[in-house]
C-alpha cells in the first residue's frame, strides 16, 4: 500500500511538472497602447502583422509585430514595427487575429475589438465608396441569376485597397455580419467553413498563404505555442518578481 501511495504521488508530481512552463516576461504597458498614445490626434489602425514565442533561460517571451497605418492629407502612410514583447494574456487574446486591426481610431472613434482591416471606418462609408449590385450566374442561364451587393472604392481613393492590405471582395451580407458582431463587442472572423477555417484572421486560408512564414515558424515551435495553455511552474515563480519591462518602442517604425 505504501509503495502504491508513493507511486501515485510521484505520478501526480510528474504530471504537474509536465503541464507547467516558465513564467512569462511582462511589460508595464502594451506596445500597441504606446503607439495609440503617440498617434492619438491622428486617424490610424494597428494591424497584427506577425507573432512568435521565444524561450529564455528564465522566461517565456511573447512577441508581436505590427503594421501601423495612418492617413495624412489623403496620403497613405504605412510603417512596420520591430518585434515587441507583449503580455501573455494579451498575446493569447489576439492569437486568432493575424492580419486584423486590433486597435484603431478613426473619426474620433476608438476601437479595441479585432476586426478585418477597414471594416470599421472605410467600408460602408460613402466618402470612400459605395455598394454596387453584382450579378452572378452559377447555372450559366439567363433565367437563373442572383444579385449580391459588393463594396467598391471610388476611383479617387484607390489607396484604400492598399490600406486594407488586399483586394478581396467584401459583400454586404458579410459587412452586416461584422456590424452584428461588433455591436456585441465580439471580434468578427467571417464565415466558419466547418473545418476550422474562417474568412479573416489567423484561421483563414488567406492568411495561410499571405503570411506563410508565420505558420512555418509556429509548426516548428509547437512546444512553445503549447505554453499558452499551461500554467506557470511554482519552481520558477521566484523569477516573476522584476520580470516586468517597459516596452522601448522609441519610434514605431523600423
Amino acid at each position: 500500500m505504501k509503495k502504491l501511495f508513493v507511486f501515485a504521488a510521484f505520478s501526480i508530481l510528474l504530471l504537474s511538472c509536465s503541464s507547467s512552463v516558465k513564467p512569462a516576461k511582462s511589460v508595464s504597458i502594451e506596445p500597441s497602447e504606446e503607439i495609440f498614445n503617440k498617434l492619438y490626434n491622428k486617424d490610424f489602425s494597428i494591424v497584427l502583422d506577425d507573432m512568435k514565442i521565444e524561450e529564455e533561460s528564465n522566461f517565456m517571451v511573447y512577441q508581436h509585430k505590427y503594421k501601423v497605418l495612418t492617413l495624412e492629407n489623403d496620403s497613405l502612410q504605412t510603417k512596420d514595427t520591430s518585434w515587441k514583447t507583449v503580455n501573455k494574456s494579451f498575446f493569447k487574446t489576439h492569437e486568432n487575429d493575424l492580419g486584423m486591426e486590433i486597435l484603431s481610431k478613426h473619426n474620433g472613434k476608438v476601437s479595441r475589438v479585432a476586426q478585418p482591416v477597414g471594416f470599421g471606418w472605410a467600408i460602408g462609408n460613402e466618402k470612400h465608396g459605395e455598394w454596387e449590385a453584382v450579378q452572378s450566374d452559377s447555372t450559366k442561364t439567363s433565367n437563373n441569376t442572383t444579385h449580391r451587393r459588393r463594396w467598391v472604392t471610388h476611383s479617387s481613393s484607390p489607396f484604400f485597397w492598399f490600406w486594407m492590405l488586399s483586394r478581396r471582395n467584401t459583400y454586404r451580407n458579410d459587412y452586416n455580419g461584422y456590424r452584428n458582431s461588433y455591436s456585441s463587442g465580439s471580434a468578427y472572423y467571417g464565415r466558419n467553413s466547418g473545418r476550422g477555417s474562417y474568412d479573416y484572421g489567423t484561421r483563414s486560408n488567406y492568411q495561410t498563404k499571405k503570411r506563410s512564414s508565420f505558420f512555418t515558424r509556429k509548426t516548428a515551435n509547437r512546444a512553445k505555442w503549447n505554453s499558452l495553455y499551461k500554467r506557470t511552474s511554482r519552481s520558477s515563480s521566484r523569477y516573476s518578481s522584476g520580470s516586468s519591462t517597459r516596452s522601448r518602442s522609441g519610434g514605431f517604425g523600423k
